[in-house]
């Protein structure tokens, strides 16, 4: 599989929404767009409700990782929540474990719980 993302309307029309799905491999241009996304929610004086869904997810390249040590700020303070949704069952307790270090609410959902999901990002408890 070759790499994408898109990014994804989840029927909410907060404007601190912000939702992808990435397929294949991640490249750090992907990183960019969201970092821009985060700054306008940013700007407006919110913090960003963030859902990705990774069920295809492969892999990252090494320019998103320098891409998100470049932009670490918004990325660790720009995020209220963040919902992903994979099939990954170490990147589900590694979620669980960066949860308990961030100042952001981090959560990983099953591909088969993406109602609760969305229900979890946009309840705000």
């Amino acid at each position: 599989m070759d790499s994408g993302f898109e990014f994804i309307d989840l029927g909410t029309d907060n404007p601190s929404v912000i939702a992808m799905r990435i397929t294949g491999r991640l490249h750090a241009e992907v990183i960019t767009e969201l970092v821009e996304r985060l700054e306008a929610v940013s700007a407006t004086g919110q913090k960003s409700l963030l859902y990705i869904d990774l069920v295809t997810f492969e892999g990252s390249d090494l320019g998103v990782v320098r891409e998100k040590l470049a932009n670490m700020r918004i990325l660790w303070n720009g995020i209220e929540r963040l919902a992903y949704v994979l099939d990954l069952a170490w990147m589900s307790k590694m979620i669980g474990l960066v949860d308990a270090v961030t100042p952001m609410h981090l959560r990983a959902f099953g591909h088969d719980q993406d109602e609760e999901a969305r229900a979890w990002l946009l309840s705000g408890e």
